[in-house]
């Protein structure tokens, strides 16, 4: 990553986002954002509610909570590699340098907590046997706990984190039965790498690895009863043949008698596409499989591989109880006619389709000439898209990082199908040496396309402060609260946010405070301890500033709500979630924070954290261009949930500050100001 900074480093984390971090990272399953070469996932999650490892229930906090802009937390793995967790289940690999080639897998815990193991390819060996303790890799704990670096964590401290799945089984069990795999290759030898994992279907907590020997056969005893089995096994590529891979996902009964399996790579199937630009290189690909019961329990598998490998998919077997999931993505890059990238997604329930060599034509997809511009400052950053099916989720997300400058376009084309729901992330500025964004903006935001050319620019819009929501719950006694405060926030069509605040968040009640948090980026999230929540008028009282090192813009920006709470009027499922909303702008000719029209229409509307209309009792509204010395009220035109307002911008004037008021039906308020929204030329 360029635009590494060596001024100090940005805030931290409250203590409430590193709470609330922690509940996220209890969850099973989540999105894997995986950066490293011939990546293979195998998650399971076959329990209908997720706890943290000492087994105390959690509540999962509603969607309406957004945290995809808090701050990620990274931990150093004993090999050197990095390892960076997204507050929403993300987790990056960057391999340390030299190790760009090393393959990983995510593994689960063996108790069924949810948390996640990353397993180095090349040191699995000595993890799998012991000779190299498990849980130093269980970077769930690791970060719950705060550590960088897990070759520094005691031992002692390690007692309470679970490992991996054991290569033991039942033996000695009355009645287990001894389960035989025999793995063949596509040639009928015996594959070089192998990851399969038996589930018991009734028990999360039931589970393992397979040992192979020389002879490419394990075994394990079971006790009577339905497993499942995941399973990847082939040969890496040689200087003169691509690799090869198998995947798939069987059911087997253990009944009064041994059981033998054989997976035969020959009845594999090939899965590939074929696109119609000819200089068209594979980057990247993605093939997941899952079996979902209809609780939302099962499995799942996922390989992620930028490497010469051909993936083949196993014949499918009758999985009772569940269905099975299928979903494959590729990420090609060519130059032919500029810079363009093709990202494809195939997905579907109910099976494996019938025929897995994909083909697709340049009409049937949607073409998006994007152009990424920034706010005005030259840097760099990445974007990534993740496809996967629009109805329910198919195996962990993966995407691959496509480095981006700012400025620069390209002709992007996605596959357009209803059924396809992509998930697209943006992200540039500057950062520390070890690739925490320090300044600049990102955006995460879920398309389905429809086929034909369109053109976008990056970002585009005023910026104000975002929607947010306060969720409050009860831990031991204590009512805690959790939110965040998005201090740059972009609407216009977008989900656009700025990193780089260092701000305050102050609660107070009846005008008097309570609690108050400094030095915090407030997007990353923060929370407050109420140990004597009384019922009242409470206000949320958020500012921040920002460098201009990547754009000159909403450089000081402050939110706060007042609104009526009881904290202790808990729902029945044990919490309460606050709507905080506010007055988003958008407007036509805005682009890289630029425009150059001198009478505009700006269109205000209140809106959720989610971006979601709330009908508005007012709004007001007021301009400054002089950064906030004086305002100019302006009459607003309101109409439910949006109102327009006329602008006549100065000749001399450089920047739009805004400020504004709103009151929505519930009775919250919220007073919002932004200094240099967006910028006229």
């Amino acid at each position: 990553m360029k635009n590494h900074d060596d001024s100090p480093t940005p805030p931290e984390p409250s203590r409430g986002a590193v709470r609330r971090r922690r509940l996220l990272a209890s969850a099973a399953g989540g999105t894997a954002l995986l950066v490293a070469a011939g990546v293979t996932v195998m998650t399971a999650s076959l329990a209908t509610a997720a706890a943290p490892a000492g087994g105390q229930a959690v509540i999962d906090p509603p969607a309406a909570l957004d945290t995809s802009d808090q701050a990620p937390e990274t931990v150093l793995l004993p090999t050197g590699d990095q390892v960076r967790m997204e507050p929403d289940g993300t987790i990056g690999l960057l391999p340390a340098e030299g190790r760009e080639d090393v393959g990983f897998l995510a593994v689960p815990a063996a108790d069924g907590s949810g948390d996640t193991i990353i397993v180095p390819q090349d040191n699995s060996e000595d993890i799998l046997s012991g000779t190299e303790d498990s849980r130093r890799y269980n970077v769930t704990q690791l970060m719950a706990d705060g550590h960088a670096d897990a070759a520094d964590v005691e031992a002692s401290q390690l007692e309470s984190y679970a490992g991996l799945p054991p290569t033991t089984d039942d033996a000695g069990a009355e009645a287990a039965q001894t389960l035989t795999v025999t793995i063949k290759d596509r040639s009928g030898g015996v594959p070089d790498n192998s990851h399969v994992t038996w589930f018991d279907t009734t028990d999360p907590d039931h589970n393992g690895s397979l040992e192979f020997d020389a002879d490419g056969t394990a075994t394990a005893d079971l006790t009577p009863g339905a497993y499942l089995l995941t399973y990847s096994f082939g040969n890496g590529a040689t200087d003169t043949e691509p690799g090869e891979q198998m995947h798939g996902i069987s059911h087997v009964e253990i009944e009064d008698q041994s059981t033998g399996l054989l997976l035969d790579g020959a009845k594999a199937q090939p899965v590939s596409v074929e696109v119609e630009r000819s200089d068209a290189t594979l980057a990247n690909d993605v093939l997941a499989l899952a079996a979902l019961a209809p609780g939302g329990s099962g499995v799942e598998l996922t390989s992620f591989g930028r490497d010469a490998t051909n993936r083949y998919l196993m014949p499918e077997t009758d999985l009772p109880g569940y269905d099975l999931g299928f979903r494959y993505q590729q990420t090609l890059t060519g130059t032919e006619g500029g810079p363009y990238e093709y990202n494809l997604a195939f997905a579907q329930h109910g099976g494996i389709p019938d025929d897995t060599a994909f083909s697709v034509a340049d009409d049937e997809l949607a073409a998006v000439r994007t152009e990424y511009r920034g706010f005005g400052k030259a840097v760099d950053g990445f974007t990534c898209k993740i496809g996967d099916h629009a109805a329910a989720s198919i195996g962990m997300g993966v995407c691959y990082l496509t480095p981006t400058s700012f400025p620069s376009e390209r002709l992007e084309l996605f596959t357009a199908d209803p059924a396809i729901n992509w998930s697209n992330l943006i992200e540039g500025g500057r950062y520390d040496a070890d690739d925490n964004l320090l300044d600049g903006f990102r955006e995460d935001a879920d398309f389905v396309f429809e086929p034909g050319e369109t053109e976008r620019t990056f970002p585009h819009g005023p910026l104000t402060a975002g929607g947010s929501a306060m969720f409050l719950y009860n831990d031991d006694g204590v009512t805690r609260t959790e939110s965040f405060a998005n201090l740059g926030a972009g609407v216009n069509g977008e989900n656009v946010n700025l990193v780089g605040y260092a701000g305050d968040a102050t609660l107070l009640l009846d005008g008097l405070q309570v609690d108050q948090v400094s030095g915090i980026d407030p997007s990353f999230g923060f929370g407050f301890d109420l140990t004597d929540p009384a019922a009242g008028r409470y206000t949320l009282a958020v500012d921040g500033t920002r460098r201009t090192a990547t754009g000159p813009f909403a450089t000081t920006s402050s939110i706060a709500w007042s609104f009526d709470l009881d904290p202790t009027a808990m729902n029945p499922d044990g919490y309460q979630l606050l709507t905080l909303p506010a007055v988003g702008i958008t407007a036509e000719g805005v682009d890289g924070g630029w425009t150059e029209d001198r009478d505009q229409e700006l269109t205000l509307e209140l809106v959720d954290g989610e971006g979601e209309a709330v009908t508005a009792e007012a709004i007001t509204f007021e301009v400054s261009y002089n950064n906030g010395r004086t305002w100019k009220a302006v009459d607003v035109d309101l109409d439910g949930s949006t109102g327009t307002v006329e602008l006549d911008h100065p000749r001399n004037a450089r920047y739009v500050s805004t400020r504004m008021t709103a009151t929505d039906e519930a009775g919250t308020e919220v007073t919002q100001t932004t200094i240099r929204s967006y910028g006229l030329r």
